[in-house]
């Protein structure tokens, strides 16, 4: 990884954002790091970590009829408050709850919708 990753920070990259199905596991055994966590520690730059963020299931499992229901965000925070990256993507729960934010802000968690396929057709038709 990081025989990939540095070449690309002394290029001039920035940040990264890195992408895994989900956040909290890790990218390597014997450590709890993910894949966000990883490419900060290897090269000192921003990351920003993504993948199923707030939700119980990922993306291709709603094509397969499985919704996904919201999820706590304490690991998130746990490892947000450690260092482990400095941003966080959010893409699913938008779809379904455009207000998801602000109900996260407000601590209103209990109104959080879950996921399913329906709402990608939503998105297009509006």
């Amino acid at each position: 990884m990081e025989a990939w990753l540095n070449p690309l920070a002394d290029a001039g990259v920035d940040i990264f954002h890195c992408s895994q199905r989900r956040f909290w596991e890790p990218e390597f055994e014997g450590s709890d790091l993910n894949f966000a966590g990883w490419a900060k520690k290897l090269t000192g730059k921003a990351t920003i970590t993504v993948g199923s963020v707030g939700l119980t299931g990922e993306f291709l499992a709603a094509f397969a009829g499985e919704s996904s229901q919201p999820s706590s965000l304490d690991e998130l925070l746990r490892r947000m408050d450690r260092g482990d990256f400095d941003l966080v993507a959010v893409g699913r729960p938008l779809l379904s709850d455009p207000q998801w934010v602000k109900k996260i802000r407000e601590e209103r968690t209990d109104e959080l919708k879950g996921f399913s396929k329906e709402a990608l057709a939503e998105l297009v038709l509006a």
